[in-house]
């Protein structure tokens, strides 16, 4: 069959074997592809539509660096098409159905290179791109995404390897998986790499070669996300995360059966029963999989499935096993959580060990036949079972009736109150009462609240504070509050101003001092610094707020004395402040918000935000791709 058939055909089952959730308006994205990554794609998309980037949004969290979250994954070059186009929850279906496409044909080429049959290449295919692993996380869209671009980075390593070709081809596939931003199962890639490298028996200075320039080429090209990324993450709550000795998420020997068994925890059925999340413990990929893939090990032992099973495997079980504590002594590998995520590893490698057994099996009763059964088998069952009847892969109820129709009902309440200017609304927690979890980036309405694993930590530990000391809340300027139990919306006439001069200021040395004052401040009579005593009084302060556009304010105030501006805004590195047009620095004031000193008189100050590390990130992606493109075209010209 020539290639263009085979693509074709590849194609068409995908749309095939996704139908229902691409075209029945009676199913729906699902959790966190709702809660995450439609509302952030839309509120990019829609941003650039307008003519801008929104590296800062005020939309949740009170304020939050946006474009430095990789969860964004706003340069991933395959979601660009879906952001010219418009993002809507079916657009989400899209994204998923075009990488299992992506899944299918990249476990197909590697399969097709290393058995050098296509039979057996398509059986490995349909193993992995219709596994379980893809059907339990269709609403974790990074993890998705990376374990179906995973076979395409194997693919071209082994052309490199074996061909003595070009690696940078390797590195440019390495980047697009650093770009969709999940960094934990990009790292699980590469570590899949290096077992690859190591299993093909190359000599180890190309290997080395491969793996050296790869990782660069990924990192470089990455930069765009990398760099504001890091920035991010260090200011967030999973700064000090370490779990070396205890973690979440760690492979239970009893979710093996659902290798065999595919509802054994319910999870397919909707009615769970298993360890907490359950869209990590579902593996299911054909009753075939598992009896194949034993066969290929034990008739026909090859290294690559092997080099994939063992250590991801191994891995998966978590701290108590042994290997993940001593992976977690690396670099990076200490804030990993659920290494359960690993284990789209192990599926491709069962995936190509399943393939062997196929084949040994043909040739062991001479019945070519059994390869053509086993992939007519294995399509319907993991059609059956991995789609047309699992709750994980869609959800069956329309996207109006459970999360459109909820927030539309609440942003026709809040229509009155956001006339209001400089309206903030503070909830105890988030809910989908009000359509995704974060549905104010859609809305466009200023909130207390987010959901979000990055949030900074400093803005974690005021608002956890503020659930005993709600004084917090005047000084973050939250103008309304819900009342979650009875569903109303209640005025706060205690709020500060977004911009105001606390009467008395405390000067303290470190962070762990001004969070120990959270518990007793009152912003309106004094605030904290973090900063050596510098003079200051109190004294009649008047200020107003003359423009405002979310990541840029400006303001006139007239002042008695040398005073504090606190503005209600989380601190974060970028942003910038300049009174009268001379640059004044940013401080740190009650623990997460920002402030300026501004000299005595009437005077304009202005506050922006620009993120330090975007601009030099770009330079060093786009750099990145012109070198490996132009590096390419001189190495296979003198080939």
């Amino acid at each position: 069959m020539g290639n263009y058939k085979i693509w074709a055909a590849f194609a068409v089952a995908t749309v095939v074997f996704y139908f229902s959730p691409l075209f029945d308006s009676q199913t729906s994205i699902q959790w966190d592809a709702v809660d995450v990554h439609y509302s952030a794609q839309k509120y990019f998309a829609d941003a650039v539509r307008e003519g801008h980037l929104p590296h800062w949004t005020p939309f949740v969290f009170s304020g939050f660096p946006f474009l430095a979250d990789p969860q964004t994954a706003a340069w991933y070059p395959l979601h660009w098409p879906f952001f010219l186009a418009g993002i809507t929850p079916r657009a989400i279906e899209w994204e998923l159905a075009l990488h299992a496409f992506l899944a299918l044909g990249g476990t197909y080429l590697l399969a097709r290179r290393l058995t050098r049959d296509h039979r057996l290449a398509l059986i490995a295919a349909v193993f992995y791109a219709g596994s379980g692993f893809f059907a339990g996380h269709s609403s974790h869209i990074g993890i998705f995404e990376t374990a179906a671009l995973l076979p395409w980075l194997l693919w071209s390593a082994l052309r490199a390897l074996d061909e003595s070709g070009t690696f940078f081809i390797t590195g440019m596939i390495g980047g697009l998986i650093v770009l969709i931003g999940h960094f934990q199962t990009a790292l699980y890639c590469f570590c899949a790499l290096a077992l690859f490298a190591i299993a093909r028996r190359a000599p180890w200075k190309r290997a080395a070669g491969l793996l050296i320039v790869a990782t660069l080429a990924a990192i470089l090209l990455g930069a765009i996300q990398i760099l504001p990324g890091l920035e991010l993450t260090a200011q967030s709550e999973r700064a000090n995360a370490n779990y070396h000795s205890s973690t979440d998420g760690v492979l239970k020997p009893a979710a093996l059966a659902t290798l065999a068994i595919p509802n054994f925890y319910g999870a397919a059925s909707g009615t769970y029963s298993g360890p907490p999340d359950i869209t990590q413990y579902y593996f299911y990929a054909g009753m075939l999989l598992a009896p194949l893939a034993v066969i290929g090990i034990l008739k026909r032992p090859r290294l690559v499935p092997l080099v994939l099973i063992a250590p991801a495997l191994w891995y998966a079980f978590g701290p108590s096993a042994g290997l993940y504590s001593l992976l977690t002594l690396l670099p990076g590998l200490r804030s990993v959580r659920a290494p359960v995520h690993v284990w789209f590893v192990i599926a491709l490698g069962l995936a190509l060990a399943a393939a062997s057994g196929a084949a040994w099996l043909a040739e062991r009763f001479r019945k070519p036949w059994i390869t053509i059964a086993v992939l007519i088998v294995s399509v319907a069952d993991v059609w059956y079972w991995n789609m047309a009847d699992n709750q994980l892969a869609y959800s069956s109820t329309s996207f109006a009736e459970k999360y459109g129709d909820p927030f539309t009902n609440f942003q026709n309440s809040l229509a009155q109150v956001k006339q209001r200017p400089l309206t903030r609304i503070w909830s105890s927690f988030d809910t989908n009462s009000f359509g995704p979890l974060n549905s104010s980036l859609e809305g466009r309405t200023e909130v207390t609240y987010g959901y979000n694993p990055l949030e900074l930590s400093r803005y974690g530990e005021y608002m956890h504070a503020a659930e005993q000391n709600q004084r917090l809340l005047n000084g973050l300027a939250v103008t309304h509050g819900i009342d979650t139990q009875r569903g109303t919306m209640v005025e706060n006439t205690s709020a500060l101003p977004r911009i105001s001069a606390p009467p008395e200021i405390k000067f303290v040395a470190s962070h762990a001092a001004a969070r120990a004052m959270l518990s007793s401040l009152d912003p309106a009579q004094w605030g904290i610094v973090e900063t050596q005593l510098r003079p200051a009084a109190p004294g009649r302060t008047e200020i107003q707020i003359v423009n405002y556009t979310g990541d840029f304010y400006r303001a006139k105030y007239s002042a008695e004395f040398d005073c504090l501006l606190r503005i209600a805004v989380p601190y974060f590195p970028g942003w910038t402040a300049a009174v009268d047009g001379i640059p004044s620095p940013v401080y740190i004031v009650d623990d997460a918000l920002s402030g300026v000193f501004v000299p005595a008189g009437n005077h304009e100050v202005t506050f922006v935000y620009r993120s330090n590390r975007f601009i030099w990130g770009a330079i060093v992606s786009f750099a990145a791709c012109i070198g490996i493109i132009l590096s390419s075209i001189y190495f296979r010209s003198r080939r």
